[in-house]
């Protein structure tokens, strides 16, 4: 029998870092992001046509100025409620409180898009039913005790503006 030398090294190095990779066919985390981002931009700057719709004063003009992407034109205009726009696809998500870039390097679990831009927060409190106060009779009105107990975090947002695209509407 010939004389076999075991080899513990390649039982070690997991096979992708013996493999000899070109360097040029390596891509940096930063070409990648760079083309992800052009791919949101491409996505994000396609003209959508809809009504704009103003909640908090209905059939008032506001001026509507968003600047978003690097290399691209800042969206300025002066938008009336109830009138027919065409406008960017990422100034419509503004509108709406949406936006798919927030978070896009997160989790996918993780991710929210919706950022509730044009809105505002309502913070609400919730009677929580006390047993002490309800058996003893202290200031109870039916099941619940007199003092509030304030909801930690939103309770509702309040939309201010938004954007009803025209290609669900059926026109």
């Amino acid at each position: 029998m010939a004389n076999k030398k075991l080899d513990i090294s390649k039982s070690t190095i997991p096979l992708a870092e013996t493999e000899i990779v070109s360097p040029a066919l390596l891509k940096s985390r930063k070409e990648i992001a760079k083309e992800k981002l052009q791919e949101l931009i491409k996505e994000e700057t396609k003209l959508v046509k809809g009504i704009f719709q103003c909640f908090e004063t209905p059939g008032s003009s506001i001026k509507i100025t968003i600047k978003k992407y690097p290399g691209i034109q800042p969206f300025d205009k002066v938008m009336t409620d109830g009138e027919i726009y065409e406008i960017p696809l990422y100034v419509a998500r503004h509108l709406n409180g949406s936006d798919v870039s927030a978070g896009a390097a997160a989790d996918s679990e993780l991710r929210n898009p919706n950022i509730g831009t044009c809105s505002y927060p309502v913070h609400g409190f919730l009677m929580k039913n006390n047993e002490w106060n309800q058996n003893v009779g202290m200031g109870a009105v039916g099941n619940y005790s007199a003092i509030p107990v304030p909801i930690v975090g939103i309770a509702k947002r309040v939309k201010r503006f938004g954007f009803q695209s025209m290609e669900f509407a059926g026109a």
